[in-house]
C-alpha cells in the first residue's frame, strides 16, 4: 500500500513538474530574442527551439539564442508526462487505460522529436519536426480526453471528468483550426498547447491533495 502510495504521489509530482518545467522553459528562451522581439501572439512555440538565426524558407525571421533551454523543457515535459501516466495507471484502471498509455506514449515520443529536430519553416512535405508536433498536441490531448472518460461515472470524479474532457476538446479542435488563418497563429498553436499543459499541472496538485486529505 506505502509503495503505491508513493508512486501515486511521484506520478502527480511529474505530472505537476512537466508542466511548470516547460512554462518556464518558454518564458525564459522568449526572453532572450531581442529583434525581432518574440510575440505569444504570432510565434510559433516551436521557434523558440530553432538552432541558428536567419529567415525561415515561409518568410519568418528567427533568432532565438536561448533555443537549449526551450528544446530541454520539450524533452522533459514529455518524458515527465509519460512517467506520470505510467505510474498513475493504478489511478486509471478502468476501460480505456490503454488509450491513456499510449496516448501519454505518443505525447512524449513528440515531445523528444520536436527536441531533436527543430522547425524551419519547411514548404514541401511533412518534416519530422511537423510529425513530432502532432504526435505531442494530438497525444497529449487525446490522453486528457481517456482520463476524463475513464473518470466520468466515478464518484468524486465529477469535476475533474468535465475538466478533462472540455480541455481535450478544446485542444484538438484548436489543432485542426491552426493553419486556418482565422486567429493569430501563436494563439490558436497556444490553444492547442496549453490545454495539456494547465491540464497536468492542475491533476498533479490535485491528487497530491487528495491523496493529503485521504490520508
Amino acid at each position: 500500500m506505502q509503495t503505491q502510495s508513493t508512486r501515486q504521489k511521484t506520478g502527480a509530482v511529474c505530472f505537476a513538474l512537466g508542466g511548470i518545467l516547460y512554462l518556464l522553459a518558454e518564458k525564459i528562451s522568449s526572453t532572450g530574442w531581442r529583434d525581432p522581439s518574440y510575440s505569444y501572439l504570432h510565434n510559433y512555440i516551436s521557434d523558440l527551439g530553432i538552432t541558428s538565426c536567419g529567415m525561415t524558407p515561409d518568410g519568418r525571421d528567427i533568432c532565438s539564442p536561448l533555443h537549449n533551454v526551450m528544446n530541454a523543457g520539450f524533452a522533459a515535459e514529455g518524458i515527465l508526462f509519460f512517467i506520470a501516466c505510467w505510474l498513475l495507471r493504478p489511478l486509471f484502471s478502468c476501460p480505456g487505460r490503454n488509450v491513456f498509455l499510449l496516448s501519454g506514449l505518443l505525447h512524449a515520443i513528440g515531445g523528444v522529436l520536436i527536441a531533436l529536430f527543430h522547425s524551419g519553416g519547411s514548404t514541401g512535405g511533412v518534416t519530422v519536426h511537423q510529425a513530432g508536433a502532432v504526435l505531442a498536441i494530438a497525444g497529449g490531448n487525446v490522453c486528457l480526453l481517456s482520463a476524463g472518460w475513464m473518470k466520468r461515472r466515478r464518484t468524486g470524479w465529477r469535476a475533474f471528468s468535465l475538466f478533462s474532457l472540455a480541455l481535450g476538446c478544446t485542444g484538438l479542435v484548436s489543432m485542426v483550426t491552426i493553419s486556418s488563418g482565422i486567429l493569430p497563429t501563436g494563439l490558436v498553436e497556444r490553444m492547442s498547447v496549453y490545454p495539456i499543459t494547465f491540464w497536468q499541472i492542475l491533476t498533479g496538485f490535485w491528487i497530491l491533495t487528495s491523496r493529503k486529505q485521504s490520508a
